[in-house]
């Protein structure tokens, strides 16, 4: 016999959980004394549930496992609820267990009490409630196999608290074995076809290669047959910015020009990706919901095929195994392609190049942009935020794997500073950089505790231009002159990160921007640069 809160540490461990974050609670008491008895997975204690389930998703997006949050039920569970739409978006594997009442006052208002079916269903794969102790061994294994699974996403399992410590018997069972399927040899055989014959040719990457296998995958069928390649909204980091096959982000910063240009394309291949709204411009590049061009679209998940697009030819399929197969399939003489993708980085380089500027109000901070480029490591993570600072990055700086751009499809705020701890503790021998305006700065900032906590050496690139910027970029841009729940009154940022053991850093003019960066980037241990920015320079939205 063993208690039910044993059941579910050891399958998580069974499951490759290593590490949890949490905001202790009541509600789950008895598995967090689990956690201590057995002493196998680690426990990271979290200043806010937002902060957990951010570190719990940006986790799963480096590991390619399961992240896991843990909290306390009602307020912590709607406080996570911010970690489960990242993850959702994000399609990363996801486990939120949440504490709840005791199964007699199960559904009756108790204190807290939240019925989660309900409270997620917009996010959650699949909600189950613990409400019978000998159904844990069915009830975790499903969820963990729904959340890794398919397209991946988050699951919540609720805990009543009286539950946990209950004791039940039987074996527990080993977890699912997950085998992503090949391509048909047929239809890879037609997809070798249509790249024979194309003249221009383009190919779509998305997360699905999001990993060291994927990215290697998908350089080398790129090369064999000779096809320009664009990234996925913030996918920049899967293809090397500077390779003569690079053709660019599909997302909010493409030019007109840009846009007629792919549109010219007479063969699409989109590999590892939805094709969700903000990659396809509204559903207008590649046109829904059947383009002019031949549309190959791979995806392991059937489910999503054919939602938008009617493609010419669905792979239900791994999408780097699709990629290493068709790279075999190449023809010993590489096909020419004319002038297309040279073509294709013309009409890149505009959107690209930087050019120095200065400005009234602060440091503009493309300048930093082009100066942080000697510092960054080739195998460097950056954990970016939300905001005209994140933006600038995404743009401007040439991502080359295996750097790894950390952040959220889902434009989170708070979350450079919970992905930067999750990165630097799963990657302790790696330069870690967290990028984030004021604005994000007050919304995940206190897991700055957690960094000092763990003596985690992250650098932090704060920018300071004391406003909402995107919001008010976005807000003048539609009522001229309207300043209104932009403004912030924020305080010293500086000693702020002083207090939690930081070695601080200022940059107020354009002048201290490669000295200090220099002096920051020689530092050891955490350190923190605070850049006063301007807001009158900055990125404009997506073309009209």
């Amino acid at each position: 016999m063993r208690s039910v809160a044993s059941v579910i540490v050891e399958m998580l461990q069974e499951a490759g959980v290593d590490r949890v974050f949490s905001v202790s609670g009541e509600s789950y008491l008895g598995l967090l004394d689990e956690l201590e008895r057995r002493n196998s997975i680690s426990v990271v204690t979290c200043r806010h549930e937002g902060g957990a389930g951010m570190m719990a998703a940006a986790d799963a997006k480096l590991t390619g496992r399961l992240g896991v949050c843990m909290v306390s039920r009602g307020p912590g569970a709607a406080n996570a609820a911010i970690g489960m739409h990242a993850a959702h978006q994000d399609t990363v594997p996801f486990l939120l267990l949440v504490g709840q009442v005791s199964k007699a006052h199960l559904r009756r208002d108790a204190f807290q009490e939240v019925d989660y079916a309900k409270f997620f269903s917009g996010t959650a794969k699949w909600t189950a409630e613990l409400s019978e102790p000998s159904r844990v061994a069915d009830v975790m294994s499903r969820a963990i196999h729904a959340a890794c699974s398919g397209t991946p996403g988050p699951v919540v399992v609720s805990l009543p608290e009286d539950v946990l410590g209950e004791l039940v018997e039987g074996p527990v069972p080993r977890p699912h074995r997950l085998v992503a399927g090949g391509p048909d040899d047929a239809a890879l055989a037609e997809v070798a076809v249509h790249l024979a014959r194309a003249e221009r040719p383009l190919l779509i990457a998305g997360g699905e290669l999001a990993d060291a296998e994927g990215r290697a995958a998908l350089l080398a069928a790129a090369e064999a047959w000779q096809v320009p390649v664009m990234c996925s909204f913030r996918r920049h980091d899967l293809f090397p910015n500077r390779h003569p096959l690079f053709a660019g982000e599909l997302g909010f910063f493409n030019t007109p020009d840009q846009l007629k240009r792919l549109a010219e394309s007479d063969l699409i291949l989109a590999v590892g990706t939805r094709l969700g709204d903000l990659t396809t411009h509204g559903y207008t590049f590649p046109v829904s919901p059947q383009p002019p061009q031949t549309l190959v679209h791979v995806l392991r998940d059937p489910d999503l095929l054919g939602v938008n697009y009617v493609p010419d030819l669905a792979l239900a399929c791994s999408a780097r195994s699709f990629l290493r197969d068709l790279a075999g399939k190449a023809p010993g003489v590489v096909p020419d392609r004319g002038t297309w993708p040279e073509d294709l980085k013309t009409v890149l380089e505009p959107v690209t190049t930087w050019v120095p500027k200065t400005a009234p109000d602060g440091v503009v901070f493309g300048n930093v942009i082009a100066e942080l480029g000697r510092h960054i490591a080739p195998d460097a993570i950056v954990a970016m935020d939300a905001g005209i600072s994140a933006g600038m990055m995404y743009r401007y700086y040439p991502w080359t794997p295996p750097q790894i751009l950390l952040t959220p499809i889902a434009g989170t705020m708070g979350w450079g500073m919970p992905a930067a701890v999750a990165a630097a503790m799963r990657h302790p021998d790696r330069q870690v950089i967290c990028m984030i305006g004021d604005g994000g700065m007050l919304m995940g900032g206190m897991e700055l505790a957690n960094a000092a906590e763990h003596g985690l050496p992250i650098t932090i690139i704060l920018a300071n231009n004391a406003s909402y910027g995107a919001i008010r970029l976005n807000l003048d841009r539609a009522h001229p002159g309207r300043r209104v729940a932009t403004d912030l009154h924020n305080p010293d940022f500086q000693m702020l990160a002083r207090s939690f053991g930081c070695r601080s850093f200022g940059i107020e003019r354009e002048e201290d921007v490669a000295p200090v960066l220099a002096e920051a980037f020689a530092t050891k241990g955490l350190t923190f640069v605070e850049v006063k920015t301007s807001l009158s320079v900055a990125l404009q939205p997506r073309p009209a």
